[in-house]
C-alpha cells in the first residue's frame, strides 16, 4: 500500500526573510506536510499574491509571518476554495498603522543606511530577554542582508498599501493556528486574541519570553504548535 500523500504546505516569510525564517519546523514535519517557501517581492500584495497562486499547488495549507501573514490574507480574499487550513503569525489584517513611520525607513534604504533599517527592525523583532535571541538576531540579519535594500523597499511599500482584510477571516472556516510571541511589539498577543474571537476554529498559542518571530525565538514550541495543526488537518482532509 502506498503511504499517504503529504499535506501541501505553503509558507510565506516575513519582511526580509527566506526559508530559514522556517528552517527547524521544515525539518521537523517532513512526515505531515510537503513544505513550499514562496518568497516575493512585488509592489503590491494582489501582485504577490497573483504570483503565490501560480506558484501553489491547487489546494494547500497556508502559513505567513507578519508581512508574510499579510500577504497569506490577501491569498485568501483572492482564492478561499483553494486553502486548507491556515497558519497565522505576528499579522495586523487592518491597514498599516504607522505609514510614515515605515516610509521614513525606506527612505533611510535609499540613503545607504539599510545596516541602520536592519539594527531598527531587529531590534522590535527579537525579545533580547529571550533564551535564543542572539541565534534568533544573527539568523534575521543574515536573512535580510540575503534579500538587501532593493527587496526591502519592494516588500515595504507592499505592506505599507495594504487593504484593510479583516473581512476575510470572517468567511475562513479551516483549522487555524494563531502562533504569537509573548512580547511582540509590531502585532501584540492581545490582537491575536481579537483575530482568535472571529475564527470559531482557531487555536491560538502564546509563546512566552519571545517577540516577533516565534519560528527563530522559540522553535521547539513552534515547532509543536505546528505539529498539533498539521494533524487537526490531516484529520480533517483524510
Amino acid at each position: 500500500m502506498a503511504p499517504p500523500a503529504r499535506l501541501p504546505l505553503v509558507l510565506l516569510p516575513a519582511l526580509l526573510c527566506d526559508e530559514d525564517l522556517y528552517r527547524a519546523q521544515i525539518d521537523a514535519v517532513a512526515d505531515l506536510a510537503a513544505p513550499q517557501v514562496i518568497t516575493v517581492a512585488e509592489p503590491s500584495l494582489e501582485a504577490a499574491a497573483r504570483l503565490v497562486l501560480r506558484r501553489a499547488p491547487e489546494r494547500f495549507a497556508l502559513a505567513g509571518t507578519s508581512a508574510g501573514g499579510n500577504l497569506a490574507l490577501e491569498v485568501i480574499a483572492a482564492a478561499p476554495s483553494r486553502i486548507l487550513g491556515l497558519w497565522l503569525t505576528g499579522v495586523n489584517p487592518g491597514v498599516h498603522g504607522d505609514p510614515a513611520g515605515a516610509r521614513r525607513l525606506g527612505d533611510l534604504a535609499r540613503a545607504g543606511g539599510f545596516e541602520k533599517v536592519l539594527d531598527e527592525l531587529a531590534a522590535r523583532c527579537i525579545h533580547d530577554a529571550g533564551a535564543r535571541a542572539a541565534t534568533a538576531l544573527a539568523t534575521l540579519r543574515a536573512m535580510a542582508r540575503r534579500a538587501g535594500p532593493d527587496v526591502f523597499l519592494r516588500q515595504s511599500e507592499a505592506v505599507i498599501t495594504r487593504r484593510d482584510r479583516t473581512g476575510v477571516l470572517e468567511t475562513l472556516d479551516v483549522p487555524t493556528l494563531l502562533l504569537w510571541g509573548r512580547h511582540d511589539q509590531f502585532s501584540p498577543p492581545d490582537r491575536a486574541a481579537a483575530i482568535a474571537a472571529r475564527l470559531p476554529s482557531a487555536h491560538l498559542e502564546v509563546l512566552d519570553d519571545c517577540g516577533h518571530l516565534p519560528t527563530l525565538e522559540r522553535p521547539a514550541e513552534s515547532t509543536a504548535a505546528v505539529r498539533a495543526w498539521l494533524k487537526r488537518l490531516t484529520t480533517r482532509t483524510d
